[in-house]
């Protein structure tokens, strides 16, 4: 960059000494270049629980790509952007960064915007591989026919549906058919909970309370009286605030309804979330996550390699998924025989199945994943002496669930 003055910036000087550096010619005569990961993903802000764990799980299948002699014999580099709070802004900042700064050649995230990342991404060639899970951004996609966003999961209204089925499948007899629902605002919550909604009023129970709470709640002796009043057997809480759900499992736990299951939704599985359940508060609290490791041979190396690297056990959430989205691309890239066939490499993702760690990921015509298939299954969770068990894995039970002490 040049300054008013005519002379070149420091920063200028240091991009200039890289881009030498980066053309030294290796041993074999090539120019040595890696291979760029971009991760647009939330270090900051309600999220930022998640955003470590997607962090993590990207580093992890970098380290063992570049251990095994990284992609087409080029190491791989990851180039992390903060997407914070998730706005339009900070998505189309990552875009700019990400992209046309750093030049990436894919991107791959956990939950990335939730609608605002697809008119960030989609002008782009590279593939933008992500887990939002919400029907607005599979809309908006097909829409604005982003043929390089794929989706490695179903959608909220399904696992609202799914969710409430694995909760009917447990060994638990409910005293009534009364549910009582309390979401968040945005688009995950509202679908998930709606899809829920369907399905109990199918099943032939009654909504007693359908709720919307704003994030960063702290105060729920109002809403825990209201559940009392209306006496459910079943609560289902979906709001993706750690703090919030920490703040209500901890009150309503406090005073609890005499009948009532406590489903705390996605958030159970989330880092954060492990503060309250190690404090031994959570025990007999239920919750999902779309997809996690499963307890199989892959599974189990996937999380000694994570115990190795950073010394405790991954999480539920997204720790397993993002690292699947990375190794389905590099799966593809190989076929391709190239980084830059960004046509081809979208087309292997399309038409050819990867079997990962957390399930076999086929996407459909509209570049997601249907779970309802098992193929990459959703799990329900509960918090059993202060640790989190799968308790199913789509149909299949795993650990048999225990009556929560408040019920006892």
């Amino acid at each position: 960059m040049i300054g008013k003055s005519g002379k070149k910036s420091f920063g200028s000087l240091v991009i200039a000494v890289a881009m030498t550096i980066g053309a030294i010619a290796s041993p074999f005569g090539a120019v040595a270049e890696a291979v760029r990961v971009g991760a647009p993903i939330p270090l900051t802000g309600p999220f930022s629980s998640d955003g470590v764990a997607m962090e993590k799980g990207l580093r992890l299948a970098i380290e063992e790509l570049n251990a095994g002699g990284g992609l087409l014999g080029e190491q791989l580099e990851l180039y992390v952007f903060d997407i914070g709070d998730l706005t339009p802004d900070k998505l189309q900042a990552a875009a700019t960064s990400l992209v046309e700064r750093e030049q990436v050649d894919v991107l791959i995230n956990g939950y990335g915007g939730m609608g605002p990342d697809i008119p960030a991404f989609c002008p782009y060639d590279l593939p933008y591989i992500h887990n939002d899970a919400t029907s607005n951004v599979v809309e908006l996609r097909a829409r604005m026919n982003c043929t390089n966003i794929f989706m490695g999961s179903d959608l909220d209204l399904n696992y609202g549906r799914i969710t409430f089925e694995q909760l009917m499948a447990i060994e638990h007899e409910y005293p009534n058919k009364k549910i009582a629902i309390i979401h968040g605002p945005y688009d995950w919550e509202l679908n998930n909970t709606e899809g829920a909604r369907m399905a109990a009023e199918a099943a032939g129970w009654d909504v007693v309370m359908n709720e919307e709470v704003p994030y960063e709640t702290k105060q729920w002796s109002g809403i825990v009286s209201k559940l009392r009043d209306a006496d459910p057997s079943l609560i289902y809480f979906e709001v993706l605030d750690p703090a919030a759900v920490n703040t209500f499992t901890d009150q309503f736990l406090t005073n609890p309804p005499r009948n009532a299951l406590l489903y705390a939704g996605y958030t159970v599985s989330v880092p954060a979330f492990g503060e309250i359940v190690r404090l031994g508060k959570a025990d007999g609290v239920l919750g999902m996550t779309l997809s996690a490791h499963r307890p199989n041979d892959a599974g189990e190396a996937f999380k000694a390699a994570w115990e190795e690297m950073y010394g405790e056990a991954p999480p539920f959430s997204i720790a397993a998924q993002i690292y699947d989205e990375l190794m389905m691309w590099v799966a593809s890239v190989e076929r391709a025989e190239s980084v830059k066939d960004h046509d081809t490499i979208r087309q292997g993702l399309l038409e050819t199945p990867y079997e990962g760690i957390t399930g076999t990921f086929r996407f459909n015509d509209d570049h997601f994943v249907n779970a309802a298939d098992d193929t990459v299954p959703a799990h329900l969770l509960q918090v059993q002496n202060s640790e989190i068990k799968q308790l199913m894995i789509g149909t299949e039970v795993e650990t048999d669930f225990i009556t929560p002490p408040w019920l006892m």
